[in-house]
Formats: C-alpha cells, sequence, structure tokens
C-alpha cells in the first residue's frame, strides 16, 4: 500500500514538473530554431513531399548556395556598402514593395529568377503570405535582386526593375518564376537560355498595360544594372549565403531575423506571428 502511494506521488510530481517546464516555455520568447521546429511539425503532408522531392544537401530549406567567385568577384568590384536592411531605406532605394509600406512587419526577399528554389517559395509559399498577411495589411513585401546564376539572371533582374518603372513588377515577378526554366550558372560565357533578353521582351508582351516600347528601350539600355549590381553587393556584404533569402522585420527594421531558404509557409506563418505579438 506504501508503495503504491509513493508511486502515485512520483506520478502526480512528475505530472506537475512536465506543466511546468511546458508553461514555462509556452510563455517565454521562443528562439528561430525552436520556431522552425515548431512550424515544421505543422507541415501539412504536400509540403513535406515538395521539400522530399529535392536532392542535395540543401533539401531541408531549399537554397542555392553563393560561389566563391562570385562572393569575390563582387566584393572586388564594389566599394564597402553600408548595410541598411530598413524598409523605408530599401524602399528609397527602388526596391518593389507590394503591400500597405505601412504595415507592421515587412518581408524582404533576396532572389534570383533564375533560382528553382526561389520559384518554388514565389509558387508555393508567397501566394499563402500574401493571402495571409499582406492583403490583410499585417505584412508588405519587397524584393531585393541577389544574382547567383549568371549572366542571364542579371538580364532578368535588370527586365523586372524595368517593368517596375510601370508599376508591373510583381506581375512581372509571377510570369517569370511561373515560366522557369533551367538555371543557367555559367560567369564564364553567354547564357542564352530562358532568361534571356529576347524572351523578357516576350514576357513583357504578355502583361496587360505594360507599354513594351518603353520597357524594351530600358532593357535595351541595361538602365538598372548598376541598381542590380548595389543589390548584390549589399547581399553579400550582409554575408547571406545563397537564394532566396529573407529578411522579417518590423517596419522600423528592428528585430529582424532571417531565413535562408525555400521553407514552407507554416515557417514563415510561425516568425511574422511571432513579431506581431511582440
Amino acid at each position: 500500500m506504501k508503495d503504491k502511494n509513493k508511486m502515485a506521488v512520483l506520478y502526480f510530481l512528475l505530472a506537475l514538473t512536465t506543466f511546468s517546464l511546458g508553461l514555462a516555455f509556452a510563455l517565454s520568447p521562443y528562439p528561430l530554431e525552436t520556431i522552425i521546429q515548431l512550424a515544421k511539425a505543422a507541415e501539412t503532408a504536400e509540403e513535406r513531399a515538395h521539400e522530399q522531392q529535392h536532392n542535395g544537401s540543401n533539401v531541408e530549406n531549399g537554397f542555392s548556395p553563393v560561389s566563391p567567385e562570385l562572393s569575390k568577384q563582387v566584393t572586388n568590384q564594389s566599394k564597402r556598402v553600408t548595410i541598411n536592411l530598413s524598409p523605408q531605406s530599401l524602399i528609397q532605394s527602388g526596391s518593389p514593395l507590394q503591400g500597405n509600406p505601412a504595415a507592421p512587419i515587412t518581408i524582404v526577399e533576396f532572389g534570383d529568377f533564375q533560382c528553382e528554389f526561389c520559384g518554388r517559395f514565389a509558387k508555393e509559399t508567397e501566394p499563402k503570405i500574401n493571402a495571409t498577411y499582406i492583403q490583410t495589411g499585417k505584412a508588405n513585401m519587397i524584393f531585393k535582386n541577389f544574382v547567383t546564376h549568371g549572366p542571364d539572371s542579371i538580364t532578368a533582374a535588370i527586365a523586372a526593375q524595368c517593368a517596375n518603372d510601370q508599376d508591373k513588377f510583381w506581375n512581372f515577378y509571377n510570369l517569370l518564376y511561373k515560366n522557369q526554366g533551367g538555371e543557367n550558372t555559367g560567369w564564364a560565357g553567354e547564357n542564352t537560355g530562358w532568361a534571356n533578353t529576347n524572351n523578357m521582351k516576350k514576357f513583357a508582351m504578355q502583361i496587360s498595360g505594360l507599354n513594351t516600347q518603353k520597357f524594351n528601350s530600358c532593357l535595351e539600355s541595361a538602365k538598372y544594372k548598376s541598381l542590380v549590381d548595389k543589390d548584390n553587393a549589399l547581399a553579400i556584404s550582409s554575408g547571406f549565403q545563397g537564394t532566396p533569402t529573407f529578411v522579417i522585420e518590423k517596419k522600423d527594421g528592428s528585430k529582424a531575423e532571417t531565413l535562408l531558404g525555400a521553407y514552407p509557409f507554416p515557417s514563415f506563418k510561425a516568425i511574422i506571428d511571432k513579431k506581431l505579438s511582440e
């Protein structure tokens, strides 16, 4: 009888301890790693299947690593870049924005239009973020170029900025990722893949309300080459390791967290919800 009483007390103490630890854990701010783990546990079977279908060392969060050669090239060609990722600064520098500029949370995407993982984010995760947070005024999104896949990626980045001249960046963004072809990564020679100049002009013709004459003139003059170079230098100087990279921050640029890779929607949701409650 005494043994039974002892066991009952032990079980009670164990349950009480477990409850206390769980309560303390729930009330404490989660570190990024914990948020990601919780979010991954909430993934649907479909989202897990998308992750598992990609081979290589970057399966878990899906990203294309930046090459050491590119890092060296950008560093040598650019002057010292002041790292300022505040939303206001990025918008003033010409970065495309979707959503309410006054939204409490800003998501900054550093991407390459030839990066397959950027394409996966644009087609599968961005629409959910858009519907849940951008259209409801809880967050906005800014795009920065991080050209990691060769000369054709530079062409695509310039073309997208030319579309932005006519407030058609996000239309062009969605169109390019919807029609994304294979990656061209040869920095040593000319690339003539799906993201070449002629194809950029053809894509522009599909966007309603876009003046193709102005777009073509902008693209042919490489009007935004210097902007793309500055974006790249900013990404490298910030220590970003690949595409896509996301910076999720408050509207004043504070409490920024960096997320490397095309994580599924639950990971973004966990981080954004945490920031909205801070």
